[in-house]
């Protein structure tokens, strides 16, 4: 343990260096302790932000997002807390929306909190210039392609981007599927316009076709005419991106025209319930697919199930919420690396607590132990690596689902991220 001792006296010194910033405006303060040295004075409790769509279209995105951050917070207040001081979350409602979010986000910076977890895709670009300029950490799940070469020192993101899923289900519906010739079924909005180019090059550079794109203008009574163009050339497999009361109508007219007889691929919302129930279960279960968190490790999905049935009471989590969990980890990993609870300060700890090299560690409590130890850690989480590229996004792999006709989802397939990255 000896290689580790110079990171520990430079964390020493950058938690002197808070104590500069901290009498800037930090959060952090300075105290001497009975024996004259220096520490860093930490607040009783430390606020956690949620900006998250909560109502909406797509109000179950916010619902995976909150089960993942509470739990979250279970697991670092059951180990202690950050120095001893406890999380503690404040929600705000973004509705989906960007313009909804900068309300959200004003009525947020008024409980002060620390980083804030959220938002999603939906809303993201509303408010994403604003955390630098309030210094607040932002650990956002979204895949959205406009952040794959991100230039935003305090927004880090917990999940693959758009363009590694797109390039996961192309890398399915060509590998496992055998499907060369695909239409694309997307809602019209500029979120879900933005996969289109992502999935057309991973699939044509994957020797696929694509016969025909159709835009889908959401809330319609009838999609008729563009089902009939879709299937008109006998697509071999169709990707596809609505929410659940689009998909509704949407797959009502699939199954009126005769066309249910194909694969649907989508993104991660093919591990939503409400989507699933859309397109009607028992088809679902035989011709829609969707992506999935990447296989986690053992020990960190162990600790992230035991703290999400502290919260939530169940052992089956929701979709995505491994990722916002390990978001929350590694905020306090980060806060107690740097012995500080000043944004300014920490934030560069991110990175040094999530990317390798380093020891792995699987838990938060495993985490402080071995930083107290004055070891440099690698954080494994319950959603993947974790591993931070420059431009603050991750890379892994995905598993392929699909929902039974009880409801109940099940991995089919994974892609691993060599795979993905064959795609590019």
């Amino acid at each position: 343990m000896g290689r580790f001792k110079p990171y520990s006296r430079w964390l020493g010194a950058v938690g002197a260096l808070s104590l500069v910033l901290a009498a800037c405006g930090g959060s952090s303060s300075s105290s001497s302790s009975s024996s004259g040295a220096t520490t860093t004075a930490v607040p009783k409790t430390i606020t956690v932000g949620e900006l998250l769509p909560m109502s909406g279209k797509e109000a179950f995105v916010g619902q995976w997002f909150d089960h993942g951050v509470k739990a979250g917070i279970e697991a670092v207040n059951a180990a202690g807390g950050v120095m001893g001081a406890k999380l503690v979350p404040v929600l705000e409602d973004t509705a989906g929306d960007p313009v909804d979010a900068v309300t959200a986000w004003k009525t947020l910076q008024l409980q002060n909190p620390t980083f804030v977890m959220g938002p999603s895709s939906l809303e993201i670009m509303g408010v994403i210039n604003d955390f630098e300029n309030a210094k607040i950490v932002d650990i956002m799940e979204g895949g959205t392609t406009q952040l794959d070469h991100m230039q935003y020192p305090y927004v880090y993101r917990v999940f693959p981007s758009d363009s590694a899923l797109l390039a996961a289900e192309a890398y399915y519906a060509v590998k496992s599927d055998s499907c060369t010739k695909a239409s694309l079924m997307y809602t019209a909005d500029a979120n879900a316009q933005a996969e289109v180019p992502a999935v057309i090059r991973a699939f044509t550079k994957l020797g696929g076709t694509i016969l025909d794109n159709e835009q889908l203008v959401a809330g319609q009574t009838s999609y008729l005419s563009e089902v009939s163009k879709a299937f008109a050339k006998s697509p071999q497999c169709v990707f596809f991106h609505a929410d659940p009361q689009t998909a509704a109508t949407l797959f009502a007219n699939v199954r009126q025209l005769g066309h249910m007889n194909v694969k649907f691929i989508t993104g991660d919302t093919g591990a939503s319930l409400q989507l699933a129930q859309a397109f009607g279960l028992s088809d679902a279960s035989k011709w829609m697919t969707g992506m999935g968190s990447p296989p986690a490790y053992a020990a960190a999905q162990a600790a992230f199930i035991q703290a999400y049935n502290a919260v939530w009471h169940t052992t089956t989590p929701l979709p995505a919420s491994p990722a916002m969990y390990d978001g929350v980890v590694i905020a306090a990993l980060a806060m107690t690396a740097a012995h500080s609870t000043n944004p300014v300060v920490w934030r560069p700890f991110i990175t040094k607590v999530s990317d390798a090299p380093g020891t792995k560690v699987y838990t938060y409590a495993q985490g402080v132990k071995d930083l107290k130890a004055g070891m440099k850690i690698n954080y494994q989480g319950a959603s993947g690596n974790e591993d931070f590229n420059k431009y603050h996004n991750v890379f892994s792999d995905f598993t392929v689902v699909q929902f039974n006709s009880a409801g109940a989802l099940h991995t089919i397939d994974t892609v691993t991220a060599a795979q993905v990255a064959s795609t590019y």
